[in-house]
Formats: structure tokens, sequence, C-alpha cells
């Protein structure tokens, strides 16, 4: 779902109702604003960390060198599609 919304003379926008309900954002709570390069993502700021990844689980086989290669290997994949577009 896509929303438009106008930025004021200020620079502010207003996080539209349905977003805030869904993402449960009320005044006061921290959003971050991510650079994605041609587009920017906004993700709340959770207010229970801990109590999040407290239920986390991960059943993991591999080490933690083997999954930054991957995971290097996947964000040099991503960078070389976007450049070929």
């Amino acid at each position: 779902m896509a929303y438009e919304v106008k930025v004021t003379r200020q620079c502010q926008t207003t996080i539209p109702k349905a977003i805030r309900k869904k993402y449960k954002i009320d005044e006061g709570d921290s959003v971050i604003y991510i650079d994605l390069g041609d587009h920017v993502a906004m993700l709340p700021v959770s207010k229970h960390p801990l109590e999040d990844l407290k239920d986390l689980k991960v059943d993991v086989a591999e080490s933690v060198q083997e999954m930054r290669t991957k995971a290097l290997e996947t964000a040099q994949r991503l960078v070389d599609r976007k450049l070929n577009r």
C-alpha cells in the first residue's frame, strides 16, 4: 500500500493514520529513515528491543564468517543487478 503525503514548509510530513495504527507508532516514538540509494525507507524504532528479541530462535549450522561471506555476496549481487538495469 502506498500513501502520498505533502512536505510542509518546515520539511515535515505526517505519517498516515493506517501506518501509525498498523505499526503502533505513537506521539513521541522514534522512527529511522534509511537511504537506500534511489528511495528512502522508514522503520519504527522498537519500544522494547530486548523483549522483541526474547522469543527469537535461530537454528544456525554455519559459522559467523560463513554468514558474513554470504551476506557480502548477496549485497554484491544486489548492487550488480541495480547497476545493470
